[in-house]
């Protein structure tokens, strides 16, 4: 499906495999230090591409105002993007609900990019497009991606950043708001887009040769094609078994010959695929908040995981 002008799909074979060989290129190539854009104040980026990943789900890359600006994002943190806010099919409600938005001239989204400080001039974004009607009970679909869809090449973003209370600051040590933890081996979780501040932290852990920190990864979709960034994570884990240590998928409806779980995460899956409770073991959780909060929060209480060991973006 195109969701708009000057969209590009992804290539296959040969050339879909240089592509994800680029993108890791750049994730573990040496440090580039440029003048940094996020300084907490809300500016404008360019569209300068947008590529299909999937029939509903875009790569956008946003060239920042220099050619050798880096966007100055800490791994752990996310930015904000803004955008008018649409009307719902029926006044004052969104996807059949009171909208708490709707005397509002402008929303605003947290997102962390699939790019890093190593990408110089510009940040890539990876949007799943929630399109009304498509399904019954979302008639209005998503606010920011569809408004994102409409987006063409030279368009412009407000943006700003950095935000949020969580920072990977290398070799294992986390900062959780104020504090600080240090940990041998991190469990993921994440649904949907919540891959991508896991991703984001496992690729700096990855392109560093001297943290030792361990990675397990469980991860949720509804259908094996909404699988994000999967050729990135499976060849992280292919290069670096020896730290990414587990890779699990669970999706809601899986396709005939699946090897990887289905349905929610549950407590069996945690108990098999993420490092056990422990003074060396954080776990990051960033997905839909239903998610969050029944399938992976309450499960991991179940577990014996201490709260301050449960971390959700």
């Amino acid at each position: 499906m195109e969701w708009g002008p000057n969209t590009m799909p992804v290539a296959a074979g040969a050339a879909g495999l240089l592509l994800v060989l680029g993108l890791l290129g750049k994730f573990f190539s040496g440090a580039k230090k440029g003048p940094i854009f996020l300084d907490k104040s809300r500016q404008q980026v360019t569209l300068a591409e947008r590529t299909m990943l999937s029939h509903d789900t875009i790569r956008f890359r946003f060239a920042l105002p220099q050619a050798n600006m880096i966007l100055g994002l800490p791994v752990g943190k996310h930015f904000k993007l803004f955008a008018p806010n649409p009307a719902g099919k029926v006044k004052g409600q969104w996807n059949g609900r009171e909208d708490p938005e709707a005397d509002a001239t402008e929303i605003e989204r947290k997102y962390t990019p699939t790019s890093s400080d190593y990408d110089i001039g510009y940040a890539d974004l990876v949007i799943k497009v929630y399109e009304g009607g498509k399904i019954d009970r979302f008639p209005d679909g998503g606010k920011m991606s569809q408004y994102m869809a409409s987006l063409k090449v030279g368009d412009k973003m407000t943006i700003s950043g950095p935000w949020g209370m969580n920072e990977y600051k290398g070799n294992g040590l986390f900062k959780i708001g104020s504090k600080e933890k240090q940990v041998k081996h991190v469990g993921m979780m994440a649904g949907g887009t919540g891959i991508t501040p896991m991703l984001q932290v496992v690729a700096a852990i990855m392109r560093d040769p001297n943290d030792k920190t361990k990675v397990s990864l469980l991860y949720a979709n509804q259908t094996e094609n909404d699988i994000l960034v999967r050729d990135m994570l499976e060849a992280l884990q292919a290069k670096h078994p020896d730290r990414f240590v587990g890779l699990w998928y669970t999706v809601d409806r899986p396709p005939p010959g699946w090897k990887y779980s289905e349905g929610f995460i549950t407590e069996d899956m945690i108990k098999a695929h993420l490092p056990g409770p422990g003074p060396d073991t954080l776990v990051l959780m960033c997905g839909p908040p239903p998610m969050v909060k029944f399938a992976c929060q309450a499960n991991l209480d179940k577990l014996g995981y201490p709260k301050d060991t449960q971390v959700a973006f």
